[in-house]
């Protein structure tokens, strides 16, 4: 069996390099462990550094090694100063794509054989350095958001919502359509998010992680029909979650599958 894992870099939604045109290996030294809930008693329901408008984990900080090529991505040496020439050539390559562009966070993505293809957003934060010798770089990376974050999951019924991966779902996108005071209660906790009201036509679309509600035709501002017993307004864990949808209607529940 193989254990293959291959990394690219770049923008999101933009372009991607595969590190491996510039680089004869890669790999993560460290990857620090999401925090706890409450950990951040200074931003409290926010990611450590504050990186969207509500979070249970402080970001994480991950150091990439990667060994400098001395060829171009085919692999031959074409560089009128040879192999250094590449090396250098590659290296500033290197701290171009993980620098980023300035204000924006730096998109990494992995793909490995348990995983599929994941990703993490990030930003550089401090120079890279030699690491064990000339040409073999460490690269400290900074991610507000601290999950490994893959393909887009969807449970689509108001019994239970089956999440994969082994990270909590806090960012789901929930839509409700028809019935009056829809609620969609998680039965472990008894967390709900309650449209007050009759359902306007086309429904009303819940986004947790950015904490907004709109309504589905047309886009406009709903948030004052909104109900929830907490700050985080609703967690989804790894497995089974069994929830009741009350009010009449019909409720989706969109989310991406996390990893730790």
């Amino acid at each position: 069996m193989t254990w293959a894992y291959a990394y690219d870099v770049g923008p999101p939604g933009g372009t991607f390099v595969d590190i491996l045109d510039f680089a004869d290996s890669v790999r993560i030294l460290d990857e620090s462990t999401p925090g706890l809930r409450g950990s951040d008693p200074i931003s409290q329901h926010v990611h450590g550094e504050v990186s969207s408008p509500r979070k249970f984990y402080s970001a994480i900080t991950l150091s990439i090694e990667m060994q400098i090529s001395g060829t171009n991505a085919a692999g031959a040496i074409t560089h009128g100063d040879g192999e250094a020439g590449h090396r250098y050539e590659n290296l500033g390559t290197m701290f171009r794509l993980f620098a980023g562009t300035q204000g924006k966070l730096v998109r990494l993505r992995r793909t490995s054989p348990h995983q599929g293809t994941v990703y993490m957003d990030m930003w550089l934060i401090d120079e890279p350095r030699p690491s064990q010798n000339r040409f073999m770089y460490k690269v400290n990376m900074r991610a507000p958001h601290p999950f490994w974050v893959g393909a887009a999951d969807t449970g689509n019924t108001p019994t239970t919502l089956t999440v994969a991966g082994d990270a909590p779902i806090d960012d789901m996108v929930i839509d409700f359509t028809g019935g009056t005071d829809a609620r969609l209660t998680l039965d472990a906790t008894g967390d709900y998010i309650e449209i007050v009201g009759a359902l306007p036509a086309g429904g009303v679309r819940v986004d947790v992680g950015t904490q907004s509600v709109t309504k589905i035709t047309g886009g406009a501002d709903y948030s004052n029909a909104l109900r929830s017993l907490n700050p985080w307004w609703l967690e989804l864990d790894p497995g089974a979650n069994a929830v009741t949808l009350t009010g009449g209607g019909s409720v989706s529940v969109d989310w991406f599958t996390k990893w730790r």
